[in-house]
């Protein structure tokens, strides 16, 4: 074999049976033949000690870092070492090989602290002291912020997330992959999180951002685009007037709340916006009725219906559309499509008679409703398809309020788009809309008002026009509380 030919790396593609010449490059970590949405296969390459950004989708973040992990071979893609090509079977084979995936859904048991985890590791040994102080010393080093004490279930997203990341760092892992920061981690905690993975890709380690944000990748040395980046104009919105009060909260406590209130009114979307953890399902809960309450006050239009429950609720005209959770409110794992549009109303005659469900009739109304939003057979299974299904089941007739959590969580851009121009419709038609998230961008971009919730307490009101992502994060992490600072947040 002559030097060219050793220069040069296979592989067979088994969708063609062809072969295909792939050049040795200098590159550490090479990922090609990437399904990136477009006619042409992205690929990502990245040297070490360099941070490399891939701008894409959900979906295509997903596809990276189950492949990186181990978890899936995703298809036809490809993962090269120093040129060499790997194949990740398991997750077991991705942490030998050096690679370690952080992931928003932090797999940490939820019982044991970060000093029980890190006790775990190959060669650790026994003694939590012994954990403990390396952990430290890496935190000092790398300004992490880390809570090591506390069982992984009670931390904030961000905590699981560093935690994460200080596993890796622990394990001796030479590529860590970081899926997702924007859901996890404020915009000032991302730039905190980027300024230590500086100082950690100087001992020549890789660090790759996957990301859906524009934002996020300009924080890398370089990055790699397989999807469009995200568009930051808000959608458009007629300018009305706001009108009264259609939902008064006060003081709700218990259930993880602490003394919440706040007031919706008609013509508005008041967005409230948290870091996953810090009470958002417990609000939705309190609202529809679903939680135990030690106290507070709920007023629909003036009237108390604290003692009412989900379904007297829904009656006096609150409708709400849950987060991903709960399948957005239209789940087709036993049901059909016809009996989840018919959830809100299976007890009207239109859907029953003598008692018994009508059936055929929710097929023929589902059928409608699927063909009114182009969608075609089998697709109402994506995240976009099933709620626009549940805002179009929950806004027909005439509402006071809708709630919604987390309703654009997993969606591409564009589908993510077009819920909040579905949210702004229904802000124009003069009826409250509570949009509960994590997303201080979302809250931005939809919302005519936004609170920030902290540890189950309402902890700043907002202009939207007058803030910032990194405001926000502030007063979502409780480094800022109504104005006053918290602790240190320099």
């Amino acid at each position: 074999m002559n030097g060219g030919e050793a220069a040069k790396r296979w592989r067979r593609f088994p969708e063609t049976g062809k072969e295909t010449v792939l050049p040795m490059t200098a590159y550490a970590l090479e990922i090609t033949h990437i399904p990136s949405g477009t006619e042409e296969n992205g690929a990502l390459r990245a040297r070490e000690g360099e941070v490399r950004a891939v701008l894409a989708g959900p979906r295509l973040c997903a596809l990276l870092s189950d492949a990186l992990a181990g978890f899936s071979r995703g298809g036809d893609t490809a993962i090269y070492l120093h040129g060499k090509a790997v194949f990740l079977r398991s997750p077991r084979a991705a942490l030998k090989k050096g690679i370690f995936v952080v992931s928003p859904e932090a797999a940490l048991a939820p019982g044991l602290s970060l000093t029980d985890h890190i006790r775990l590791l190959p060669g650790m040994g026994p003694g939590r002291k012994k954990a403990r102080e390396k952990a430290e010393a890496l935190c000092a080093e790398y300004g992490i912020t880390a809570d090591l004490t506390s069982p992984a279930g009670s931390l904030s997203a961000g905590d699981r997330y560093r935690g994460q990341l200080l596993l890796a760092l622990l394990r001796g892992s030479e590529i860590i992959a970081l899926r997702e920061p924007e859901t996890a981690l404020t915009a000032l905690e991302t730039e905190e999180m980027a300024a230590a993975l500086r100082l950690i890709c100087q001992r020549g380690k890789i660090a790759l951002l996957l990301t859906g944000r524009k934002r996020i990748a300009a924080l890398a040395d370089g990055a790699d685009v397989l999807s469009p980046a995200a568009k930051d104009t808000p959608p458009e919105r007629l300018d009305i007037s706001i009108g009264s009060v259609v939902l008064e909260v006060r003081n709700l406590n218990g259930n993880g709340l602490r003394d919440v209130s706040f007031e919706a009114r008609a013509g508005e979307i008041l967005a409230v916006v948290g870091t996953p953890g810090s009470g958002q399902q417990a609000l939705l809960d309190a609202l529809t009725g679903t939680a135990l309450l030690t106290g507070g006050r709920l007023r629909l239009n003036g009237r108390d219906i604290s003692a009412s429950s989900l379904r007297e609720r829904t009656r006096a005209g609150i409708a709400c559309v849950p987060g991903p959770e709960m399948d957005f409110g239209f789940p087709l794992d036993h049901v059909t499509a016809g009996e989840s549009m018919a959830l809100r109303r299976y007890r009207e005659a239109m859907y029953q008679e003598s008692g018994f469900l009508r059936k055929g009739e929710m097929r023929r109304y589902a059928h409608e409703v699927l063909n009114w939003l182009n969608i075609q057979p089998g697709q109402e299974r994506l995240p976009e398809n099933r709620q626009r299904c549940a805002l179009t089941r929950e806004t027909e007739g005439y509402i006071h309020a809708l709630l919604m959590l987390e309703p654009t969580a997993g969606m591409e851009e564009t589908a993510a788009r077009d819920i909040w121009e579905k949210l702004i419709t229904v802000r124009n038609e003069r009826r409250a809309v509570v949009l509960i998230t994590s997303s201080p961008r979302e809250a931005l971009l939809a919302g005519d008002r936004v609170l920030t919730l902290c540890g189950g307490e309402i902890t700043g009101e907002f202009d939207p026009a007058q803030t910032t992502e990194k405001e926000l994060g502030l007063y979502m992490t409780g480094r800022r509380k109504d104005g006053e600072v918290r602790f240190d947040d320099e």
